[in-house]
């Protein structure tokens, strides 16, 4: 499942580039739905092994989590993660989408009193050098 997820992510950051690179193809909320469309059909058959509706005793709240999610994060987040896709290399896309995890390690830090682990840290570091490296290289790249 991780490999054909990740495959899955490949696919959708190469089209985001090639999307914006030729002006061709889907635009960015399009390029949103379908990528999510299909997650969702591939999602399905395991979704409803699980069962589809959620076994807790607060329906409401989870509801409400499942919308913000569905709106804030997904719906208003990825099409501008296409759209910015589309100005830089696939490569530094698929980088700098890693900050996901560094920001959720720094909340669950700051919000949720998580320990800071030496793992947690060496990811985090390795992450955000890997990050400054490449917008150091993208940004050689536009002045050439």
């Amino acid at each position: 499942m991780a490999l054909l997820s990740a495959a899955g992510y490949a696919v959708a950051n190469v089209l985001g580039r090639w999307t914006g690179r030729d002006g061709t193809g889907e635009d960015p909320y399009s390029l949103t739905v379908w990528s999510f469309g299909i997650g969702a059909v591939i999602m399905l058959p395991f979704a409803w092994g699980e069962g589809l509706w959620p076994h807790t005793a607060h329906l409401g709240r989870v509801v409400l989590m499942m919308l913000y999610v569905a709106v804030v994060t997904t719906a208003l987040a990825y099409p501008l993660y296409f759209a910015g896709a589309a100005a830089v290399r696939t490569a530094t896309a698929a980088v700098v989408m890693l900050i996901e995890p560094v920001s959720a390690a720094a909340l669950a830090v700051l919000l949720l009193g998580e320990r800071l682990t030496l793992a947690t840290t060496a990811g985090t570091a390795l992450l955000l050098v890997a990050i400054t490296g490449l917008a150091i290289a993208e940004s050689r790249l536009t002045r050439s």
